[in-house]
């Protein structure tokens, strides 16, 4: 039986903070971390191409190479241990997301998400580290997290080693993120996101995408043409005319069904608009079996 996937973003997300961020910033390398994503742009090459020339480069294998080598000056590991001990403490969510996601999650009990046999899984597509983001969350919370990654290599002397990128999150890389959770690919490497299965193990229609930025918008496009449900949140303490221009950005073409501040409260928009979705996709699988019910019955009188 299919299963309905309530998909996060995580930085200006779940959280207000950029957590990769806040990790550059551990290092001191940088007065501030806007000067690293400035220095990320000129290793672009941004300023020199002539604007009718120009397409942009992928940022995540530039700035994840750019903070391998920071890292490695000073012999730091980029492994779980060190986000939990140094960064995970900076880290901050938004006002109630663990009670708000586990709300949503406990719907998967009620009597008639059980009789559809329907369970809710949240996942984070980020585009940040996935070591870092992983463990902001209580065990069993998250099914799945995707995200950025190293791989550390250990030279032949204990005092060398290599923080080696492994995968790269960007905007297209999400949109694959989302066939892998829809074909159940993730965690079944037997089956291939490239390859048809028979039944989805998340139907695009039962899928809810919520983000906030531009790195979300081909996400919440694709989500949307499928039949499911985007959802664009914004952070209400951000400067209006930053408001502004996000709201535009996400209006445009109907990029959601939903444009909210990012309020976790359960008396909120968001968590009813969610738990709305969620239900309705319930009845839907509910008139499916009372349909098929009533045909049965039909067929043998």
């Amino acid at each position: 039986m299919p299963n309905i996937a309530v998909i996060w973003d995580f930085d200006g997300t779940l959280s207000p903070d950029d957590s990769t961020t806040k990790t550059v910033e551990y290092f001191g390398e940088f007065s501030k971390g806007s000067d690293f994503w400035e220095y990320i742009r000129s290793l672009r090459g941004d300023a020199n191409q002539a604007q009718w020339e120009h397409v942009l480069a992928s940022d995540a294998p530039i700035w994840l190479y750019a903070l391998s080598k920071i890292a490695a000056k000073r012999n730091v590991p980029l492994n779980d241990e060190f986000f939990r001990n140094f960064i995970l403490p900076e880290i901050k969510l938004y006002p109630n997301v663990l009670n708000f996601l586990q709300r949503i999650k406990d719907l998967s009990n009620t009597e008639r998400f059980k009789e559809s046999k329907l369970d809710i899984y949240h996942f984070i597509v980020s585009a940040g580290l996935k070591d870092l983001v992983e463990q902001v969350f209580p065990k069993n919370l998250i099914h799945w997290t995707f995200g950025c990654r190293y791989e550390v290599v250990i030279d032949e002397s204990p005092d060398k080693l290599e923080n080696i990128p492994v995968f790269c999150m960007d905007e297209t890389m999400k949109t694959r993120s989302l066939f892998e959770i829809s074909k159940g690919s993730f965690f079944n490497p037997e089956k291939s996101v490239n390859v048809r299965v028979p039944e989805r193990w998340v139907p695009f229609e039962n899928m809810i995408y919520i983000g906030d930025g531009d790195t979300d918008i081909p996400a919440l496009s694709l989500v949307r043409d499928q039949g499911g449900t985007g959802i664009a949140v914004y952070n209400p303490e951000r400067p209006k005319r930053d408001i502004k221009k996000k709201l535009e950005r996400m209006s445009l073409d109907k990029r959601a069904d939903l444009i909210t501040k990012s309020d976790f409260s359960l008396d909120g928009e968001l968590f009813k608009y969610i738990e709305n979705r969620c239900l309705q996709i319930c009845q839907r699988y509910e008139a499916a079996s009372f349909c098929t019910t009533q045909n049965n019955y039909v067929i043998s009188q």
